[in-house]
This record gives C-alpha cells, sequence and structure tokens, in this order.
C-alpha cells in the first residue's frame, strides 16, 4: 500500500505553531526589543539559512537557550515567525520595508520576495526616491531598476522632491544615462542635473564634468551649452558630452487622437482606449484606470494627461481615487490628490500651470484648482449660478479664462482676477455640449443636435452661427483640432431614425463624414483626403455615452497594439455609397 496524507503537512504546522503559542517543547527564545519568543530550533532552521548556520555550525548559539537578535524589529520577527509556523505572510502596509529587511538579514526568501514585490507594485512619487536608495543599500537589482524606471518615467517631476536632491552621485548618473527619460527635451534633463548642483553648490559643481558625459550633445540647444561651460568649475576644465545620438525615449512622442468613452458599472468594462495616428493610419491602444463615470481629461502643454471623476471598480462599488495622472512610460494610471470635494462628474481643464476642475459636486458649484508641482488642491470662487445635475457641462479655456457651456448658461472664470462673470447664451442652448477654441475664438456645438455650429467671438461677447448644417440621420459628431486645421467628424449608421439622432446597434453599418472649417467663408467643406484624419475607430463614438477626443503627443513603443486593425476600420461616406443601395 502507498497512501499520501495530503492534509498531513499542515497539520503538523498547525500543531508545532500551538505548541509555540502554549510555549511547549521549545528548546530556544529569541529576545528581540524586550520581547520573548520560544521557537523550535528544527522549525527556525527548516525555513531560514541564517539559523541553520545558527544552529549546525558550532557557533555559541547552539548551546544557548536565550538568544538576542540585533538589527530586527519586534512586529517584523512576530511576522516571520508567523510565516515559519503557518506559511502564511500577513503585515500591515507601513510594516513592509520593515519586514522586508528582516527578511533579508534572516534568510528568509520567500518573505523577502513577496515583500519586495510589494514594494514594486506600491512604487509613487512619494516614495520612489526612498525605494531606490533602500534597494541600493540592499543591492536589490530588481527593485532598484523598477524605481529607477519610476523615476524615469516623471523626472522632470521628481527632480522637484526635496528627497530627489539627496541622491548621491553614483545614483544619480545611471539615471541620467537612460534612453527612457520621459522628458520632452535634452535641455530638460540637463536642468535635472543643475538643480542637484544647486542644492549643494559648493561641494557638487566639482561633478559636473563627470554629469555632462551623460548629456547627449546632439540634442543640447545652443543656448544650453553656453550656460554649462558658464558653469564650468574650472578653466582647465573641459566639458565633454555623450556622442549617442539616440533619442531619449520622451523625445520620440507621436500627435494622437484619443478618445476615452464614459462607461457605469452597469456596462461592459473597457481596459483601454484607441489612440489613433493620422500620420501613418496605425491604431494603438491606451491602458485605463478603472471604468469611469462623469469623467474629464484634460491635456497639458508637455503632454501630460490627468482623468477626474468617478471611478469604479470591477464590483461596481466606488474607487477612493477620483483624479489621476497617465504615465506614458509604463502606460499606467497613477492616483493623484484627491478633489476637496467628492465629485461624481466635473470638467477638467489645463491653464497657466495649473488644472481646475469645476462642477460634478452636489450643487454643481464648486470649482478647484490642482497645483502638479506639489500634488494639491485648493478651493477658488464658485460659480455664480448652480448648474443642475441633469445639464452637461463643457469647458474650455481662452487666454487666461475659464469657459463654461451649458443649456442653463455660459460663464467665464479669470484666472488673473479669481472672478466669475456672465457671458453670453449660445443662441440655441445646447443639451450635449462639446467645445474647442481655434484662433482666439471658441465653436461649439450639440452632439444630440447636430443642426448648427456656434461661434463665440469674447472681444464682443456674441455667438454666431456658421450656416445652417443639416445632416441625413447620424450617430454621433465631434470637432477636432488637427494640425492647425479644426474638422467635424460625422459618424452615421444604418439605424433607427430618431430625429437627428440616431443610437444604432452594435451591427449596424457605420460610415463617417469629414469636413474641414473654411475661415475665409464660415463654411464646412469635405477636404480631398479624408483618411488619414479621419479616425477608423468610430464604434467608440456610437454609443449611449459621453465620448471625448483628446489630442496628446503619445509615445508608440510603450503603447499596446491590437492583434489586427481590421475591425476598427470603417468606410468614408463615398466608398458605402453601393453598400445603401
Amino acid at each position: 500500500m502507498n497512501v499520501t496524507n495530503e492534509g498531513y503537512p499542515k497539520e503538523v504546522l498547525g500543531e508545532l505553531n500551538k505548541l509555540r503559542e502554549r510555549a511547549e517543547l521549545t528548546d530556544v527564545v529569541l529576545e528581540v526589543e524586550g520581547r520573548s519568543f520560544p521557537c523550535h530550533r528544527a522549525v527556525l532552521a527548516s525555513c531560514s539559512p541564517y539559523f541553520r548556520t545558527m544552529f549546525t555550525s558550532g557557533y555559541a548559539e547552539v548551546k544557548l537557550e536565550s538568544i538576542r537578535i540585533k538589527d530586527v524589529s519586534e512586529v517584523a520577527m512576530a511576522t516571520i515567525l508567523d510565516y515559519a509556523y503557518t506559511g502564511c505572510l500577513q503585515t500591515e502596509p507601513d510594516q513592509v520595508q520593515t519586514v522586508m529587511s528582516a527578511a533579508r538579514l534572516l534568510q528568509v526568501d520567500f518573505v523577502y520576495n513577496k515583500a519586495s514585490k510589494y514594494m514594486k507594485d506600491k512604487l509613487d512619487m512619494s516614495n520612489c526616491v526612498e525605494m531606490l536608495m533602500y534597494a541600493d543599500m540592499l543591492g536589490d537589482l530588481t527593485l532598484q531598476e523598477a524605481s529607477r524606471r519610476f523615476i524615469a518615467s516623471r523626472i522632470n517631476q521628481m527632480s522637484l522632491q526635496p528627497s530627489f536632491l539627496q541622491l548621491s552621485l553614483a545614483q544619480l548618473q545611471p539615471l541620467l544615462n537612460r534612453d527612457d527619460l520621459i522628458s520632452r527635451s535634452e535641455d530638460s534633463i540637463v536642468q535635472v542635473a543643475l538643480r542637484w548642483i544647486k542644492f549643494d553648490q559648493e561641494e557638487r559643481v566639482q561633478h559636473l564634468p563627470a554629469l555632462c558625459r551623460c548629456f547627449r550633445h546632439s540634442f543640447i540647444s545652443a543656448d544650453q551649452l553656453v550656460e554649462l561651460e558658464s558653469k564650468c568649475p574650472s578653466t582647465d576644465c573641459k566639458l565633454v558630452y555623450s556622442d549617442s545620438t539616440t533619442q531619449r525615449l520622451g523625445q520620440t512622442g507621436t500627435e494622437m487622437q484619443i478618445f476615452l468613452r464614459e462607461n457605469t458599472p452597469n456596462v461592459d468594462f473597457h481596459c483601454h482606449t484607441p489612440c489613433y495616428d493620422p500620420s501613418t493610419g496605425m491604431s494603438y491602444t491606451m491602458n485605463l484606470p478603472l471604468t469611469r463615470d462623469g469623467f474629464s481629461v484634460a491635456v497639458t502643454p508637455d503632454d501630460e494627461l490627468y482623468l477626474a471623476g468617478c471611478a469604479y471598480d470591477r464590483d461596481a462599488s466606488k474607487s477612493e481615487h477620483d483624479f489621476f495622472q497617465y504615465n506614458h512610460l509604463l502606460n499606467s494610471w497613477e492616483s493623484r490628490c484627491g478633489m476637496i470635494t467628492r465629485k461624481t462628474s466635473c470638467v477638467l481643464v489645463y491653464l497657466n500651470g495649473y488644472l481646475y476642475a469645476i462642477g460634478g459636486d452636489d450643487m454643481y458649484q464648486t470649482a478647484e484648482r490642482y497645483d502638479p508641482s506639489c500634488d494639491e488642491w485648493t478651493s477658488i470662487a464658485p460659480m455664480p449660478s448652480p448648474i443642475s445635475s441633469e445639464s452637461e457641462l463643457c469647458a474650455v479655456t481662452l487666454d487666461d479664462s475659464i469657459y463654461i457651456i451649458s443649456n442653463e448658461g455660459c460663464y467665464s472664470f479669470s484666472t488673473i482676477e479669481n472672478r466669475w462673470r456672465k457671458t453670453k447664451d449660445m443662441n440655441e442652448p445646447p443639451n450635449m455640449p462639446q467645445a474647442v477654441t481655434y484662433k482666439g475664438c471658441i465653436y461649439s456645438m450639440d452632439r444630440s443636435d447636430l443642426c448648427y455650429i456656434e461661434k463665440y467671438n469674447p472681444t464682443n461677447d456674441t455667438w454666431e452661427c456658421l450656416g445652417e448644417y443639416m445632416p441625413p440621420e447620424y450617430d454621433d459628431a465631434i470637432l477636432m483640432l488637427y494640425e492647425g486645421s479644426l474638422y467635424l467628424l460625422v459618424i452615421h449608421s444604418k439605424g433607427a431614425f430618431c430625429g437627428f439622432y440616431v443610437r444604432p446597434r452594435w451591427s449596424a453599418v457605420k460610415k463617417y463624414d469629414l469636413f474641414q472649417y473654411q475661415e475665409e467663408t464660415k463654411s464646412w467643406q469635405k477636404p480631398e483626403s479624408t483618411g488619414m484624419i479621419a479616425t477608423p475607430i468610430t464604434q467608440f463614438l456610437d454609443v449611449n455615452a459621453n465620448t471625448v477626443c483628446v489630442v496628446a503627443k503619445m509615445i508608440k513603443t510603450c503603447l499596446d497594439r491590437p492583434e489586427s486593425n481590421k475591425h476598427l476600420e470603417v468606410p468614408s461616406s463615398e466608398e458605402d455609397n453601393d453598400s445603401d443601395e
């Protein structure tokens, strides 16, 4: 007979743990920070080479009944002993690093590896520099690389953190040598190094020649080179730069159209969204944080993307995070400081170094300002009149002001004067407003009733209808800016006709019309070529949910590629004429 009791190992461990708890048959006591831990040498030696060597190699501890363990905290020892006797690892988030250090010393590999992975998964702007220093001290190459990669993804922002200035030269140089630094120019990378030097000018200026070898000469501006030469610590010293002709990853961005669709907990979960490159006709996908409801997206001049609104997890429970920033290198969204007022939806815009979140609260009236440099929200003057939650808002920026458009009225907020004022309402109040700024004016339309497009002139506070546009039955429409021109993309389909607004089934045949605005004649005309401008990802515009299109420079190699783009292609109106017959 050959029979195995599968539960026997667990039973034995369970009984040994009960013996430990009652201090029965224990043969050693570990003294840690004044607390005594009765243990069994055999159990300790079985999970830790540190203890196996201590108890089997003729050391004095072999005969000692009580052994003092240094450089390990009481909590960490209790956690590791619980693991040794149960196989289960449990610890509070703020104790993970302490447990990790103890596991490294005691050579408990499973605990160390799990703690290290946890730390890698929890890297953020507040801890990644300290984690790099910690990993460097431990010699943990995997955690080192994870920390460096995270810092590389936010090198400009990270260099403003006080902890970054504490890096040693040996820790800074590998960072500045990386190809995957997300920085829009080599000059910005030079400024990162100069900021580090300035923190301790007298001591660190001698390291300028060593740091210059990290800077790629081909991409440094003439003015920046002059500044570097002026800071040379000695006239006898010659600054030598890197001759690498490889651009940093952050300098390889391509302007793309990004379509983000609002979801609710009761619809399909979408963990990614399409990014379309009009210059090549290629499609990519960007990961998303969670399903979203009432979201808003803003893009900064440096192509940083922020998302605000109410987020849901897969179980349809509300997330604790309502504000995210996109990480280009990691193709992921990272939570940032939550807004002061909890919002189910809001409009988010960027202007002059700050982000503004307006509306979305119970009264649809509050407004807040976010400072990316310190990850902090502050309240600003509320809107002069509340807008009901049933009304959709859109917001655009022009000069130093933010303009709010809704079917209950239009307003502007001066960021210079920190005050609101009532502006002229649109001639036809929009139920689903969408607007863009173009050549000093605002162009707005109602996506639910595309009979007209209006132009707002802030100089004389007037709205002007740009001719009557009466489309055939359509699914959705969106105003887009591309290469300095204004376009209107209209999505059609074979579906039930409901006024001018059609909500087709997914199986409906879709086609599009693209119109380019002609400023001289104030009219919309079809351009000669539309294939590379009009996105083929039109299914994201034909669902009964809000969809926004933003334009930003994205890094192709960091995005995902669909296995096939065939399912994303859609014929133009001309190409689809035959199928309509």
